[in-house]
C-alpha cells in the first residue's frame, strides 16, 4: 500500500458519524432561586422545540426519541437556506419565545442573545455534564458553546473539511501546492465545495490558513479588513484553482458522491453518505492545517434551553439525549447535521465499541485545536454571509476580479454595521471571541 502522508483511510461502510453533547441547567429564565431538583416527568403535554432544519431531520429526532421515551415532541421546523438565512433568522427569535428547546445554526447565537431567549449555563453544570458525557473538544467549545464569557449553547455537530484523495498525496505546505497538485496530477477530476451557500465558508476556510493576524475586522473601529491585500490573494488563488477543477460549483454531497463513484479523483470535502464501494480514500488536513488557529462552519448546529421553556426537566434529558445520551445512535444515524464534538465518541457505525472511524478520527483530532476565531455570529449574520457569498461566487465564475469583489463586500459589510449599529456589532464581535462587552 502507498504510503500517504498525515493521512488517515476511509473504506467501504465509513461515514460521517456522530456525537454531540450534553447539558444540565436548573431552570428555565435565569431565576437566582430556581431549584436544581428535576420537576415530575410528564408524558401528557408534548415539549416544544424549534429546529433550524429540515422535515427529514425533525422526523429522525421523533422515531428516536420515540425509541427511548415517552414524552411528545412537538418540532417547529424552519427550513434553513445557506442563500437565504435571512428568512429563518428573521422568524427564529419569535419562534424561540414559543418553545422550550432550541436547535440552531451557531451564527444566530448573537440575534438569541439579544432579545434574551436563551438560558446561560453555568461552568460548574457545563463541567458536571462533561464528566458524565465526556469533554467538548476544544474548538467546539471555545467557537460554539460559548458567548460573551459563558456557556450559552452545547455543540451538536461541526463538519469540517478535509483533503480527499483516492491518489498518493504528496506534501501540500501552501494553497499553491494544492494548486499544482490539482492541475498536474488530477487532470481535472477535482473539485471543493463551492456551489451558493457554501462559497463563503470555503473561501473563509481557506483565509483562516493563509491570513496571519487579525480577522475580517479591525480591532480599533470594526472597519472590514476583509478587502485588504491579503485577503484579496485568498480569493485570486482560490479563482486561479477553480480553473482546474471539473465545471460546475459543486455541494459536498455531489463532491463525496463523485469520490465514491470515482468520477472525482480527489479534492476538498466531508463524507456524507456510506461507502457503497471499494474505493479507497483518504483524508488529511488541509494546506496550512496545522497552523495555530481555525474556524468552524457558521451552521453548526447547536441546542440551547428557551428562556421561555415551560418543562426543565424534560427539556435538560431530551438535550442530554441529544447530545450523546444513552440511545442516541439511532439519532445520530438519521441526522446528518449532528457529528462529533467531544473526547468520548463511538461511531454510530461500529459493529464494536472500539472500531474506528477515520473521518471522526480525524474530525476530532482537528477540533482539539484550542484557538477559533469567529464564523459571522454578529446581529444580522446571514446578510453578511450571504453579501460575502455571493461576491465570491461571481468571482468563481469570472464576473468580477477578487480585489473589486472583496471592495464591494466591504462596502456592503460597512452599511449592514450603520444600519444595525457600531457599537452593537463591536460588542457582539467581541462576545464571539469569548469577550465581555
Amino acid at each position: 500500500m502507498a504510503e500517504y502522508r498525515n493521512a488517515t483511510f476511509l473504506t467501504r461502510r465509513e461515514m460521517l458519524a456522530a456525537a454531540g453533547a450534553a447539558l444540565a441547567v436548573s431552570g428555565c429564565r435565569s431565576e437566582p432561586e430556581a431549584s436544581l431538583e428535576p420537576t415530575a416527568k410528564r408524558s401528557d403535554v408534548p415539549l416544544k422545540i424549534v429546529l433550524v432544519g429540515t422535515d427529514e431531520d425533525a422526523e429522525g429526532i421523533r422515531r428516536a426519541w420515540m425509541s427511548v421515551d415517552e414524552q411528545p415532541l412537538e418540532i417547529s421546523v424552519l427550513a434553513a437556506s445557506r442563500t437565504e438565512g435571512g428568512e429563518w433568522m428573521k422568524k427564529l427569535t419569535t419562534a424561540a419565545r414559543a418553545c422550550d428547546v432550541v436547535i440552531y445554526p451557531m451564527f444566530a447565537v448573537s440575534e438569541l442573545m439579544q432579545a434574551e431567549t436563551l438560558v446561560p449555563i453555568s461552568d460548574d453544570q457545563f463541567e458536571a455534564m462533561e464528566e458524565e458525557l465526556g469533554s467538548v473538544l476544544s474548538a467546539p467549545r471555545n467557537g460554539s458553546a460559548r458567548y460573551g464569557g459563558q456557556y450559552v449553547a452545547m455543540p451538536l455537530g461541526a463538519r469540517l473539511p478535509g483533503l480527499l484523495s483516492t491518489r498518493e498525496v504528496p506534501e501540500l505546505t501552501s494553497w499553491a501546492d494544492y494548486d499544482g497538485w490539482v492541475a498536474s496530477e488530477l487532470d481535472g477530476k477535482a473539485a471543493e465545495p463551492l456551489a451558493a451557500g457554501w462559497a463563503a465558508v470555503m473561501y473563509l476556510w481557506r483565509a483562516v490558513s493563509s491570513v496571519p493576524q487579525g480577522w475580517l475586522f479591525s480591532r480599533e473601529d470594526f472597519r472590514p479588513t476583509i478587502d485588504s491585500d491579503e485577503y484579496v490573494d485568498v480569493l485570486e488563488q482560490m479563482a486561479n484553482t477553480v480553473q482546474h477543477y471539473k465545471p460546475g460549483r459543486l455541494t459536498p454531497e455531489e463532491i463525496w458522491e463523485g469520490i465514491r463513484t470515482g468520477d472525482i479523483a480527489g479534492g476538498i470535502g466531508f463524507p456524507t453518505s456510506e461507502m457503497d464501494s471499494d474505493v479507497q480514500v483518504t483524508i488529511s488536513d488541509l494546506p496550512g492545517g496545522q497552523r495555530v488557529r481555525m474556524m468552524l462552519d457558521p451552521f453548526s448546529p447547536v441546542v440551547s434551553l428557551s428562556s421561555y421553556c415551560r418543562q426543565s426537566a424534560t427539556s435538560k434529558r431530551l438535550m442530554n439525549w441529544l447530545s450523546a445520551g444513552e440511545g442516541s445512535q439511532l439519532l445520530r444515524r438519521q441526522v446528518s447535521m449532528i457529528t462529533a464534538t467531544r473526547t468520548k465518541t463511538t461511531s454510530v457505525l461500529a459493529t464494536e465499541p472500539q472500531a474506528d472511524n477515520p473521518y471522526e478520527a480525524w474530525l476530532i483530532g482537528r477540533l482539539g485545536m484550542p484557538v477559533t476565531v469567529p464564523s459571522l455570529p454578529l446581529l444580522a449574520a446571514s446578510e453578511y454571509y450571504e453579501t460575502l457569498d455571493d461576491a465570491v461566487g461571481r468571482t468563481l465564475d469570472g464576473k468580477i476580479g477578487p480585489k473589486p469583489a472583496l471592495a464591494e463586500v466591504a462596502e456592503k459589510w460597512q452599511a449592514i454595521t450603520q444600519r444595525v449599529g457600531k457599537e452593537k456589532q463591536q460588542s457582539a464581535w467581541r462576545r464571539a471571541q469569548g469577550l465581555r462587552a
